[in-house]
């Protein structure tokens, strides 16, 4: 038999409304602690627990966050991010829900989300000309977006973390003196075609400004073995699309007789658990999404408490881990 909050209202021997002030922290409700704690020992003793469909109508949105991940794979760096932002959100009694599905209709999505009645939606992997972002803001649910540079106003915060940590990779590489750098990666980015030239722009731009000649290659991480054995003359150095491929790298050219990274130095990026244990230990670029995620949870507490301000959320950042490998 469910209980109900007229039977705790019953057992506590007060009346339906001081249990409804209690047991949701109306606040600016005058209850006595001796009323407090006798409303909260009846609902422990009965089992309450408030009906979250009735509280989601009441306020007109759910306990939830909503994070858009269309078509992405939960890799090592954003489970990191989801984990955080999860557990900043978790002291506000909010849950993280993420969609990873892709929408050919705007439509579509944008009525997906709003039956969800998220009490904020997080946009970092949108691209911010997204056609759904003016009908989800429109609709009234809270949009929280990083605030990017005039010029790049079209990408997504994560376009912005990924491109800013690849420069940091050929950085270090030039740093230490490489000059001839092969970069690594897949035929085909998951990226936005914008996104993707604007990075190979910045890095070309980056290595020819330090006299160095970079070199792009392209193949899947199953043909990382057959990429090196083709190389007729190993570059100084080798920036990987991720620890992966990284480590696949290393493995092949050890097979050729090579030594990284008196040979050749080898980065990654993700700083993958594996890495650290791999011999030579990875050198590799890892997230700080704990600052990312504090914001998060300050700017919903705010929305919740009715005095948001405007804060926009800051585009994760990140630090370069420095091991054997370069």
């Amino acid at each position: 038999m469910t209980v109900t909050s007229t039977d705790v209202a019953r057992a506590a021997g007060v009346s339906r409304a001081t249990v409804s002030y209690v047991l949701n922290d109306t606040p600016g409700q005058t209850v006595s602690p001796a009323t407090r704690a006798a409303v909260r020992r009846a609902a422990d003793e009965l089992g309450y627990r408030p009906s979250v469909l009735a509280r989601s109508l009441k306020r007109g949105r759910s306990d939830s966050v909503l994070f858009p991940l269309p078509g992405l794979q939960l890799v090592h760096p954003l489970t990191c991010l989801v984990d955080a932002c999860t557990a900043a959100l978790a002291p506000l009694g909010l849950s993280l829900v993420r969609d990873f599905g892709r929408y050919d209709d705007p439509a579509d999505q944008l009525d997906s989300w709003t039956r969800l009645a998220p009490a904020a939606v997080i946009d970092v992997l949108l691209h911010h000309d997204d056609p759904v972002l003016p009908g989800l803001r429109a609709t009234g649910i809270p949009v929280l977006s990083a605030a990017l540079a005039t010029d790049s106003g079209w990408e997504s915060s994560g376009d912005v973390f990924a491109r800013q940590a690849r420069l940091t990779q050929i950085r270090y590489l030039l740093g230490k003196g490489h000059r001839r750098i092969t970069a690594v990666a897949p035929r085909v980015l998951p990226v936005d075609p914008r996104a993707e030239r604007r990075l190979l722009a910045d890095v070309r731009r980056i290595a020819r400004r330090s006299g160095a000649m970079l070199n792009i290659e392209r193949a899947e991480l199953e043909d990382v073995h057959q990429l090196v054995s083709g190389w007729t003359t190993a570059p100084d150095a080798v920036a990987a699309h991720n620890d992966d491929y990284a480590i696949a790298i290393m493995t092949a050219l050890t097979q050729r007789g090579l030594r990284v990274p008196d040979d050749v130095a080898v980065m990654g990026i993700d700083d993958l658990p594996l890495g650290r244990v791999v011999s030579p230990a990875l050198t590799t670029i890892a997230g700080d999404f704990g600052e990312f995620a504090a914001a998060l949870a300050r700017i919903v507490d705010s929305i919740l408490r009715g005095s948001a301000g405007g804060e926009a959320l800051p585009v994760p950042s990140h630090h370069t881990i420095v091991r054997a490998s370069a």
